[in-house]
Formats: structure tokens, sequence, C-alpha cells
């Protein structure tokens, strides 16, 4: 299993996330030379990646398996999990068949059989969700299906504040009580 702790486009570059070291800001490949050639795809099992911001850790990803793609600028995840940490207002766990984010930035997009919680205990299923770093919020403009207790919601879309924890359904909106 390897570890790392990081903000996403700093973790994974090259060699260094093969020894599961820390590595400095990802090289600029449009910087080669024409017979220099980026790394290798580099394919991983086990991974846990974590993400801290003022010392905090405010994010962990597992997945069962990631493969790095440094010319695309890309990673891709299979069997993923994603935790958002925050002990006052409580976690917002997410689970996927697939993710894939770009080295260049902190987003990232989680695809197929999507399904997430909040500690508030509201339930969702959707098609995938992305995830914006600098706004804090995951969305998606996909049919989502949102569950509390007995009350079953569905939208065209969906957004979550992580600031405040909060679930706007968007478009066309209807509701129905499921018998307990």
């Amino acid at each position: 299993m390897i570890r790392m702790q990081f903000r996403w486009r700093r973790a994974l570059c090259g060699a260094g996330l093969l020894a599961g070291l820390a590595c400095g800001p990802a090289p600029d490949f449009a910087l080669l030379s024409p017979t220099e050639r980026p790394p290798p795809r580099a394919q991983l099992r086990g991974v846990i990646f974590e993400g801290y911001a003022a010392g905090t850790r405010e994010l962990v990803v597992r997945a069962a398996s990631a493969e790095v793609d440094p010319g695309q600028r890309l990673v891709e995840l299979d069997s993923v999990r994603i935790s958002f940490r925050d002990p006052a207002r409580g976690q917002v766990r997410i689970k996927a068949e697939r993710a894939e984010f770009r080295l260049d930035n902190d987003d990232f997009v989680l695809h197929d059989r999507v399904e997430g919680s909040t500690a508030e205990g509201e339930r969702f299923t959707t098609a995938h969700v992305r995830y914006e770093q600098a706004a804090q919020r995951l969305w998606t403009d996909q049919p989502v299906r949102l569950y509390r207790d007995n009350l079953v919601v569905e939208g065209e879309g969906m957004e979550i504040d992580l600031e405040t924890r909060k679930i706007r359904l968007t478009g066309s909106v209807q509701a129905r009580v499921v018998p307990e």
C-alpha cells in the first residue's frame, strides 16, 4: 500500500511517486526537448491520498488502483472512496467505481455508480460528481436521487456546499414519501 500526504498536483510526479516520497511541483512537460520524454505511465495498487489545509487533514481518497499518465497530466483511479472530514460539521463520504483528476489542479470527477452520504443522514446516488476545490463544492448536472429517512427526492442536478454541508437539488425536483 502506498500512502502519500499532498496537494494533488504536487504528489504525483515521476519516480518520487513510485517510491512514495514527497516531491515538489510537477514538472512542466512542455519544456522538455523533442528527444526527452515524460516519465512512463505508472500503475499503483492500494493507494491512499491525504489532502491537508492549514495542517488539518481535510480529505482522504482511497483507491484499489491508480494509473498515472504524466504526459497527459492525468490520474485515473478505480474503486474509489473519498471522505471529506470536518469535526464541526461531520463527514461527507462518496464512493464510485472510477475517478480521474488532472495534475494541473486539485479538482476531480467521480464516475459510475456514484453514491454518497452526509453526517446528517442524507444519501444520494448519481452517474457522476465533480469536486471543485477552490469553491469547496461537489456538483453534478446529471439526474440525482436523494434519500433521507422515508423521503426520496429526485432532481436534474445537485450541489453540495462543503463549507456549510448544505445540499441543493437543481432542475425539476420531485419528492415522494416512501412507507416505512
